[in-house]
């Protein structure tokens, strides 16, 4: 009896480690769109990136 208890709490252990563990390695879909070089944002910025150099 002392082993099927022992058995059943280190399972239910494991599932619940394992479903703990996909929430934190799941990839999130909330992907950024690429720069678009062609905008006035962008054109308006570049003079600050350039004249940044290394920091």
């Amino acid at each position: 009896m002392k082993l099927l208890i022992t058995l059943l709490l280190s399972t239910l252990a494991l599932i619940v480690y394992v479903k703990s563990s996909y929430k934190y390695a799941t990839v999130q879909d909330a992907v950024e769109p690429p720069i678009d070089y062609e905008s006035d944002k962008y054109k308006e910025a570049e003079v600050w990136f350039t004249g940044m150099g290394r920091c």
